[in-house]
């Protein structure tokens, strides 16, 4: 009997004070991992009001937005030790807290089956390609038109191209305009100033018939053109470089790093410099999307917004429109190279009257920091 009693005395650390520590250490972590997930879930609702709060009343909102699938992950973590530890209420008070990042998930992440669909002139189909091409500038610093030509010229040249931070006076253009004029037959392109040499401009294979801008000079830029489709419809293709987060290659890194949270006086330069520029994007963006809502036929927005799906610009400009990632695309979208690959900032939007068959971001293009996006949609007849 004694030894019995011994032996349960001892328990699984040996001893008395062996439990003592166990119980210490065990409520230590509880501690711990509540604080964590608190922290991390208090950032994660940021994000979700992120779309839905003008920058001028939170501008440093933007910069929760753009960890928004970190964080949605690490609660889910947080969540899953609290299911392993059977604490169940805390389980389910996060499980509940993860619900409405489900909705946005397919905004980062997405599968879709693909439909291989025959190309025909009755599909009435329309491929568009947006890029910021960076003036021509590849990861060396070195501007080569001529090699952004090639990469064109080896794939079926899309029906409409809206390039951003394009250079009017850089060398080599003229191969470019060969090559269009002989994919195209008549080439037709319109542009807007942003400031300095370059332009947002918009190639099209079909007549442009009417353009406009808004804003520009340095502090974003929005072209839309009317484009005759096919004789008889009329789309308008809104070409859009919204103003820059003022983030450099070295912040970037250093973000993705996360050595950042070392140095608070560039931490808070840092946010304070998105918080501002998110305000002038806003601004911007109102004047936009008064634009689009007056626009009387079947349009498309695309281009660099420099802002992520969690942000108030995203959820301003894709009220009513479609994102043709969510649509079509495959796997984690992301169009902006530096910072690990974690940010879709580039984005090709529809209306109704459009359908998305395909949407592609190609990886393997690195003449800019960002990705060339191009989407494949069908046109219905009205």
């Amino acid at each position: 009997m004694a030894s019995n009693e011994n032996s349960q005395y001892n328990g699984i650390f040996g001893s008395a004070k062996g439990g003592e520590k166990h119980s210490f250490l065990s409520t230590l972590f509880t501690i711990v991992l509540l604080a964590i997930t608190l922290s991390l879930s208090l950032a994660l609702i940021i994000a979700y009001l992120t779309p839905h709060v003008p920058p001028e009343m939170f501008g440093q909102f933007t910069i929760v937005g753009l960890f928004a699938p970190i964080l949605y992950i690490m609660v889910m973590v947080c969540t899953l030790i609290w299911l392993i530890m059977r604490r169940w209420v805390m389980a389910l008070i996060f499980m509940v807290l993860l619900i409405p990042g489900f909705f946005h998930f397919n905004n980062f992440f997405n599968m879709t089956v693909m439909v291989e669909e025959e190309v025909n002139e009755s599909n009435r189909e329309l491929t568009i390609l947006t890029h910021n091409i960076r003036g021509f500038y590849n990861d060396d610093g070195k501007r080569s038109v001529q090699d952004y030509v090639d990469y064109l010229a080896k794939g079926d040249l899309p029906d409409i191209i809206c390039l951003q931070e394009f250079p009017r006076d850089a060398r080599g253009l003229k191969s470019l305009d060969t090559l269009l004029e002989s994919r195209y037959q008549k080439v037709y392109f319109a542009e807007a100033v942003e400031g300095g040499e370059y332009v947002v401009r918009t190639y099209s294979r079909y007549p442009i018939i009417k353009q406009g801008s808004i804003a520009g000079e340095g502090r974003g830029t929005s072209h839309w053109c009317d484009i005759v489709y096919k004789q008889f419809d009329t789309i308008r293709v809104f070409n859009n470089h919204l103003y820059t987060m003022s983030i450099t290659p070295n912040d970037t890194e250093d973000i993705a790093r996360g050595k950042i949270l070392q140095d608070g006086d560039r931490m808070r330069s840092i946010v304070n410099r998105i918080a501002d520029n998110s305000q002038i994007r806003a601004s911007h963006v109102d004047t936009l999307r008064y634009v689009m809502d007056n626009t009387p036929y079947r349009h498309i927005v695309c281009g660099d917004f420099n802002d992520t799906p969690m942000s108030y610009v995203y959820g301003l400009l894709s009220e009513n429109l479609y994102d043709t990632f969510v649509e079509s695309g495959n796997g984690y979208g992301y169009t902006f190279r530096p910072m690990r690959g974690m940010l879709r900032i580039d984005y090709i939007l529809r209306s109704e009257g459009l359908e998305s068959i395909d949407y592609t971001a190609d990886e393997s293009a690195t003449f800019s920091d960002h990705l060339p996006v191009v989407a494949r949609l069908k046109v219905a007849k009205q």
